[in-house]
């Protein structure tokens, strides 16, 4: 009789398996965190043993590194450059809103692992948010009373903690806020990072 490594897939596509594990991981985490989501949760929303979870990531930590890396790894376009300073921060800012709106469980992860991640944000994957502020910021001459680096994170934790409570009371599967609350807050993170590049 042939012995089978345990959680080894027995069937089925195992680029999709990962790919099921990863999206139900997103959910939870988003949802809970890295410290209130379960493997074993993960596990029954895959509709995948607990076996199979961790053939494919190895523990709940390198599965929860995997769920950041891609979620900060999301590609996405802003409109092209041009303008005065404060209009091409203000589309990048608009554009990153809309890509939030599109991903709604991107904020909750990047705030949930500020607040209690279990590593250091610095050694959590790049994000690729950060990257595009930190080189808008610069691009525009902006002066803000920090390193741009540091400046691109304070807009971004206004953005994404403005976005997840424009997100409560909406369907968090499609991350519909209401209009005007949605509308409020986008132009609110948008003087928000205008006040803090020093371009306001």
């Amino acid at each position: 009789m042939l012995k089978r490594s345990v959680g080894r897939p027995r069937d089925g596509n195992p680029a999709e398996t990962r790919r099921g594990i990863l999206r139900a991981a997103e959910e939870s985490f988003a949802t809970a965190g890295f410290v209130g989501a379960t493997t074993r949760q993960v596990a029954a929303r895959a509709g995948v043993n607990v076996a199979t979870l961790h053939y494919h990531f190895g523990n709940k930590e390198k599965l929860y590194r995997a769920v950041l890396a891609a979620a900060a790894g999301a590609d996405f376009t802003v409109p092209g450059g041009g303008g005065a300073p404060a209009e091409r921060l203000a589309t990048v800012v608009e554009a990153l809103w809309d890509f939030g709106v599109a991903h709604p469980s991107l904020p909750r992860l990047s705030l949930l692992h500020r607040l209690a991640g279990p590593t250091a944000p610095a050694e959590a994957p790049p994000d690729t948010r950060v990257a595009l502020l930190t080189s808008t910021l610069a691009e525009t001459g902006a002066k803000p009373p920090y390193p741009p680096g540091d400046a691109a994170r304070v807009i971004l934790a206004f953005l994404d903690s403005a976005l997840v409570a424009s997100q409560d009371g909406s369907d968090f599967e499609t991350g519909s806020p209401a209009p005007a609350s949605a509308s409020a807050s986008r132009s609110g993170v948008v003087a928000a990072a205008l006040r803090v590049s020093g371009l306001a």
